[in-house]
């Protein structure tokens, strides 16, 4: 099978692998012949075929040449991107012949290529991966400020999904609230694929390799919308109630230094901010931890499903989910047996969250939770099991 993949973030030197970087390697590994249309408008990248660690897939760069940077900057980033796709992009992929092309939201962001190709008769089938409801989720957490854009970028967002063959959404929620929000998108096959994780390899079992100290981890950007705050407060309460737990924060973004800030204006000894780790680093800091923190923010009427999930449960941590009311994550991984879930913004019964866990750790009992997180990593979160599901609508007719 021959798989075209049109993203505005992958991999490469000097790049974290990403999910798309993992369903590629996926892809490659069940014997597909992989392409990637790659048209970063924040880092930007070479033009033209780029080195890629695995040689089994091939990377193009089809974005920017020059990174600007402000409002007007990042306009002129994604005009640049879609003159780029259009031209040289579509140059580099017209003599080949695709069963299945990719593209994820923000589908806008594609500039409508795929559904170009599947004119031309390059592409036979489309899929459009849902991650994010664009623009509502951005306006609700402050990434977009002004609210007259939200009717023509919805219209936009609707109309990039539509010419699609199927779209792939992470939960029976986000079904749900994408017929309400997009009712006029009526594609006919819908597929629930959450966000996946690659397997890190061999997990050790519980008491081994974990750091003496109770540990919960974040790992993620620190943006807007991700709701550390809470997290923060919540181990404040932990901290005045004595309890002896270590909260380590991965990642970096435009929020760490506010962050940081807050942590030392409300008192927290028990949190460090580890900045940004690679890849490698990262996980084998998730598997010295005990237990692993998704978490949000309220007030967001979109169901988000946090990709960390994933990874968390494939390091065969427990999870503690602190989302938004209206996501089904919390109620998936509660399920399962691999953790709690929470509401977002609650600092109380969060922290009363991992205090929970802690008396498992400490009763030998949390063991069973990581053992239930990894088989939920297995049977629903790989990229194995994604990757047979999206292989799945280019076999159809």
């Amino acid at each position: 099978m021959r798989i075209l993949i049109i993203t505005g973030d992958f991999g490469g030197e000097g790049r974290n692998p990403w999910l798309l970087d993992d369903l590629a390697v996926a892809f490659a590994d069940a014997g597909d012949d992989v392409d990637v249309l790659a048209y970063d408008t924040k880092r930007g990248r070479a033009f033209g075929l780029n080195p890629y660690p695995d040689k089994r897939i091939r990377v193009f760069g089809a974005g920017p040449l020059k990174i600007r940077h402000g409002g007007t900057g990042n306009l002129l980033n994604y005009l640049a991107a879609g003159w780029r796709l259009h031209t040289h992009g579509f140059r580099m992929v017209r003599r080949r012949q695709y069963d299945l092309c990719i593209y994820t939201s923000i589908g806008i962001l594609s500039w409508w290529l795929p559904a170009r190709l599947q004119r031309a008769g390059i592409v036979r089938r489309t899929l459009f991966v849902l991650w994010d409801f664009f623009p509502i989720h951005q306006l609700q957490i402050g990434r977009i400020k002004h609210s007259a854009l939200h009717a023509p970028l919805r219209l936009l967002e609707g109309l990039a999904m539509r010419s699609a063959d199927a779209i792939a959404v992470m939960s029976p929620a986000n079904q749900r609230y994408l017929h309400t929000y997009h009712p006029h998108v009526h594609v006919r096959t819908i597929i629930i694929v959450p966000p996946w994780a690659s397997d890190p390899g061999p997990v050790a079992s519980d008491g081994l390799h974990r750091r003496q100290r109770f540990t919960v981890v974040f790992g993620g950007q620190l943006v807007a919308g991700r709701g550390i705050d809470t997290l923060l407060r919540a181990a404040r309460l932990l901290q005045d109630q004595a309890v002896p737990m270590e909260c380590l924060i991965i990642g970096d973004g435009p929020e760490r230094a506010r962050l940081m800030a807050f942590a030392v204006d409300i008192g927290v000894t028990n949190t460090t901010f580890m900045g940004r780790l690679h890849r490698e680093e990262y996980r084998n800091v998730l598997q010295s931890a005990h237990v692993g923190i998704a978490i949000t923010v309220p007030g967001v009427t979109p169901p988000t499903f946090p990709s960390k999930i994933g990874e968390y449960c494939a390091s065969g941590i427990p999870v503690i989910v602190c989302v938004e009311e209206t996501s089904d994550a919390g109620k998936i991984v509660e399920a399962s047996g691999a953790g709690i879930g929470v509401l977002a913004g609650d600092d109380t019964r969060l922290a009363a969250a991992m205090e929970t866990l802690y008396l498992e750790h400490l009763r030998g009992e949390l063991s069973s939770r990581a053992d239930m997180a990894r088989a939920l990593f297995d049977t629903v979160l790989s990229v194995k099991q994604a990757a047979e599901k999206i292989r799945s609508v280019a076999q159809e007719r």
